[in-house]
């Protein structure tokens, strides 16, 4: 690791040294030769550093929105103090453009070296965008492998506000609040399937280091407020989006844990998931003329992953056939058998009911479906053991589900490929 940190210190410092020539001459944009010279001074400090250049487009429908945005709100949720404990609002960047910018600072951490390149630590930013009459967000994962990374990042207005609920009173005027549920709900949730055939044993195992994702969900409440005189305030109306899915979350495994098939059979794999909630609200967030309306968003994150246990016993109707001609041989008696980074695909939905409650007093339930994601920093891996040859070649055939790596799913069979 040390060695990894001074090539990257030599490497940083010759950039940088690059970017701060002339940038009319190199062609460098002054803020980019800014952005370098702290770049280098927090080197100087012994910190590594860098910059993503953010460009934060709404759409609708999917075209660029072109209407007047309400805000734009990006918060951090890189590391675990802000995975578990209230994320932090970077920007919150009111009646923004539709078309905004943001420079935002990071820490280049290298974790590891892949076929000779160094990887860094991934940061994690939720980008929350509303208009008057729609929502929406997106979760973003971005390595800082560069010092400094330009990206531009579309977040889909696709949810509307409805109509929601009675005119109320209350006798006192609400206050800017930002909190953090003061339970966590769990549920088991499907996140991948351990096949095998007679004579083997097939292990699904995850290890403290695997990363799966996991669906998030928000949701955004206003109310209408009108001012009869003194501290007394008459909600006159309320829109509610209800939950919808806002991005897909990377959670890492906080055990070792195994599901175990041994001979012929096949079962789902169940990951033990656990959610938080944040509430954050704006009071007199738009007004005149006392009148004026508050904004309510929920964060609802996957934040932990701490077991894996067999669910139901599933048919298979490719384990013990012939194998396909992309199936692969295999004649070791005891080998591990890797699952790529992920395309991203669903598995089925798993319908969980939750219920927070915030230090305020308030509370919200959650009733829906949530999903793993096909997709992996440090997957999950299968063990395969021989206990008893099946054929005379003392050889199997094994392929990943539909042939893709990023499956979660692999196949057996002591059967060769026509």
């Amino acid at each position: 690791m040390k060695k990894i940190i001074k090539v990257l210190l030599l490497v940083l410092i010759i950039v940088t040294s690059y970017l701060l020539i002339s940038p009319v001459i190199l062609g460098v944009s002054p803020l980019d030769s800014m952005l370098a010279q702290e770049i280098l001074l927090d080197m100087i400090r012994g910190q590594s550093t860098g910059f993503l250049k953010l460009t934060v487009k709404a759409t609708l429908d999917g075209k660029t929105f072109d209407g007047e945005l309400c805000f734009i709100a990006i918060h951090n949720f890189t590391g675990s103090e802000h995975k578990w404990n209230l994320s932090d609002r970077i920007v919150y960047d009111r009646y923004a453009s539709p078309i905004s910018t943001y420079v935002l600072k990071v820490v280049r951490i290298p974790e590891r070296v892949t076929q000779g390149k160094v990887r860094y630590r991934f940061q994690e930013f939720y980008i929350h965008i509303a208009t008057r009459q729609h929502v929406g967000a997106t979760y973003l994962v971005v390595e800082p492998d560069v010092p400094i990374k330009t990206l531009e990042i579309e977040v889909p207005l696709n949810v509307k506000r409805e109509t929601s609920g009675e005119p109320i009173k209350t006798h006192s005027c609400p206050m800017d609040q930002y909190e953090i549920s003061t339970n966590l709900a769990h549920a088991w949730i499907k996140c991948g399937e351990c096949h095998s055939i007679q004579g083997i044993r097939a292990e699904w195992r995850v290890e403290r280091d695997t990363i799966l994702y996991f669906t998030q969900y928000s949701r955004d409440i206003t109310y209408d407020w009108y001012d009869w005189g003194g501290a007394c305030y008459a909600c006159t109306g309320t829109t509610d989006t209800g939950w919808y899915e806002s991005g897909k979350v990377p959670v890492e495994s906080s055990t070792d844990d195994v599901v175990t098939q041994d001979g012929a059979g096949a079962k789902n794999v169940l990951a033990l998931v656990y959610y938080k909630c944040e509430r954050w609200y704006e009071s007199n967030f738009i007004g005149v003329d006392g009148e004026h309306t508050d904004y309510e968003y929920f964060i609802m994150t996957p934040i932990d992953m701490n077991n894996i246990e067999p669910g139901d016993a599933i048919t298979c109707n490719q384990c013990g056939g012939t194998a396909p001609p992309y199936a692969v041989p295999e004649s070791s008696t005891d080998v591990t058998k890797e699952f790529e980074m992920g395309n991203e695909g669903y598995w089925e939905l798993t319908e969980v009911s939750f219920s927070f409650a915030f230090p305020s007093g308030r509370q919200i339930s959650f009733g829906f479906g949530v999903s793993a994601v096909r997709k992996a920093i440090e997957g999950p891996y299968i063990r395969l053991v021989v206990t008893s040859w099946g054929n005379p070649q003392h050889k199997y055939w094994y392929w990943y589900d539909s042939n893709d790596r990023h499956s979660h799913i692999l196949h057996l069979s002591w059967i060769p490929p026509p």
